[in-house]
């Protein structure tokens, strides 16, 4: 199949493409810059098509449309502006997006993927209940955000094509996101969990996340939300007793809630807060996962 990625320069969008390529598929990513990071530098041949917004003709012949496009939530301020550029990037774009895939008609890709978040579920500093894709949406900020960028993916279903949303959970790799940026400090000693500690951290190991991708691209009768996250979340103190008896390091120095707040603001709630979410329907459907447990998916990324 002919497979398009817009985002398909960031951490999971161009590794994704690997994944896709290696298993015999054309990959077509779509690019503001056409900048390809050095991951993808090293495969030559990518079909890399440059703009904002992919045109009709840029479309034209792709199978399964992946939309992972947006600016970062995680660990940057949210300042005013900040937060507009978030919302313009998901909502904005995504409504941008499905609107050209509507005006192709019959020659639209069959199948749209579209990037989601478990904030959708809201953020909780305490333990709660599990969330599934059948649970309430939240009201508070980030729910409403992943609220309003899943409607306008579910325009795309109206017009008839299969349309999946993705509900990712923090991706686990040694190449970017959280675990990369925890690493350093457990190296040095100084690791250890955020704030009480107490937050429900739900997360996926990168080998899973793209072999659920993949596997919902063969499972024609797929559709709707689905969590990206493993079946056993847990708190972020036992992530980080568990990250530091990997590295063969302690774990007692704790980042102060505030201190992630001065330089945070209000984004320092996707580290200070967490869902303790489930992949219900990925399970329903047969996915078996590789990397099921926070201990077996660690010592494979670290070695």
């Amino acid at each position: 199949m002919l497979i398009g990625i817009t985002g398909g320069t960031g951490l999971i969008g161009s590794m994704l493409a690997i994944r896709l390529k290696a298993e015999g598929h054309r990959v077509r990513i779509f690019s503001r810059s056409g900048k390809l990071p050095p991951r993808l530098q090293r495969i030559s041949e990518w079909d890399v098509r440059i703009g904002s917004l992919p045109t009709r003709a840029d479309l034209e012949g792709v199978n399964v449309l992946i939309n992972l496009a947006g600016e970062p939530i995680a660990g940057v301020r949210w300042t005013p502006e900040y937060k507009q550029r978030i919302r313009s990037s998901r909502v904005d774009f995504t409504r941008d997006l499905v609107a050209r895939l509507v005006s192709m008609g019959e020659f639209a890709p069959k199948t749209f993927f579209n990037s989601s978040a478990i904030g959708i579920y809201g953020s909780y500093d305490t333990g709660t209940p599990p969330f599934d894709e059948d649970s309430p949406v939240s009201d508070d900020e980030l729910g409403s955000l992943c609220k309003d960028w899943e409607e306008e993916a579910l325009e795309a279903e109206k017009a008839g094509i299969r349309t999946i949303l993705l509900r990712t959970g923090v991706v686990l790799t040694t190449e970017g996101g959280a675990l990369a940026t925890m690493l350093p400090a457990f190296k040095l000693f100084a690791g250890g969990p955020i704030g009480s500690g107490n937050q429900i951290l739900s997360w996926i190991h990168i080998e899973d996340q793209l072999s659920a991708i993949m596997f919902l691209i063969r499972k024609e009768e797929a559709k709707g939300a689905f969590n990206l996250v493993s079946p056993e979340p847990l708190s972020n103190e036992q992530f980080s007793k568990t990250l530091a008896k990997t590295l063969g390091r302690p774990s007692f120095t704790r980042v102060p809630s505030f201190a992630l707040s001065l330089a945070l603001g209000e984004g320092a709630i996707v580290a200070t807060h967490g869902q303790r979410v489930v992949p219900k329907r990925l399970q329903e459907l047969g996915y078996k996962f590789r990397y099921p447990n926070l201990e077996s998916a660690l010592r494979n990324l670290l070695g």
